[in-house]
């Protein structure tokens, strides 16, 4: 795929989930199951970074029931980021108070799909990577080739990453707001196959997203150039259990 199509198709998601933040952040008020299987093997006292934490409800479930030593979360969107430290800071103000408290800068801005988003990462090296419906939006397969590089060298030996990807075609609902790629001036020879334009509608407003179709293979692939391990995957989420496919990957 061409830099300037992955450009347009970066910026296209981005402003989706600046302009939709609270209205699609609500639209999701629970933690999927998936999540919640992943995170329960989180372990208190960990060193955590979270790529793509959107509003913050991973954060949070992590401050009260397994508090790390140290988390970061990176998001591309500037109106998720509002929300999350929004709902932290009145998180923390609940009794019991949380362990951990999450702070301003626990929460940081970040372009995923560029070269150098992971340059001077704090906190590093980090025990658990997390990176839940995130390689999905990012177009081109070099990019999210690299960002599973830059996750495996932040990475302190015996760490983990976790990782999940929506496989939207399993859903006739979901498959219904597929849109045309001639809304944004594109043809199919331009992206890449998987790739997908996706509608979405809450409160009376539409937006459009870019999403990639990322199966078992691509993801054991990613994996093996990145140099780490295949440890488990598991379908969750959904009315049927299958709406995401969940991969969980160790240093080799």
């Amino acid at each position: 795929m061409e830099s300037a199509t992955v450009q347009r198709l970066n910026a296209l998601t981005r402003e989706f989930y600046d302009q939709h933040a609270e209205a699609f952040a609500d639209s999701r008020p629970r933690l999927a199951p998936g999540v919640r299987r992943v995170l329960a093997q989180v372990k208190p006292g960990v060193r955590v970074l979270e790529a793509g934490c959107g509003d913050g409800k991973v954060a949070r479930w992590l401050a009260r029931q397994a508090p790390p030593a140290f988390y970061l979360g990176l998001d591309g969107s500037q109106g998720m980021l509002e929300r999350a430290r929004r709902y932290s800071a009145l998180d923390s103000q609940r009794p019991p108070p949380p362990a951990f408290r999450l702070g301003e800068e626990a929460f940081a801005l970040a372009d995923l799909a560029a070269p150098v988003w992971a340059d001077a990462l704090p906190g590093a090296p980090f025990d658990v990577a997390l990176a839940f419906a995130v390689f999905h939006h990012l177009p081109g397969y070099e990019t999210r080739a690299r960002l599973m590089r830059d996750l495996a060298r932040h990475m302190a030996p015996a760490g983990r990453v976790a990782m999940s990807n929506w496989q939207f075609l399993r859903s006739p609902r979901v498959e219904r707001h597929l849109v045309p790629w001639t809304v944004l001036g594109l043809t199919e020879a331009q992206v890449e196959p998987g790739d997908y334009l996706l509608s979405w509608e809450r409160r009376g407003r539409r937006g459009v997203r870019y999403v990639h179709l990322l199966d078992e293979a691509e993801a054991r692939r990613l994996a093996q150039q990145a140099g780490l391990q295949v440890l488990e995957i598991f379908s969750a989420d959904g009315a049927l259990g299958n709406l995401a496919e969940y991969v969980v990957l160790g240093t080799v």
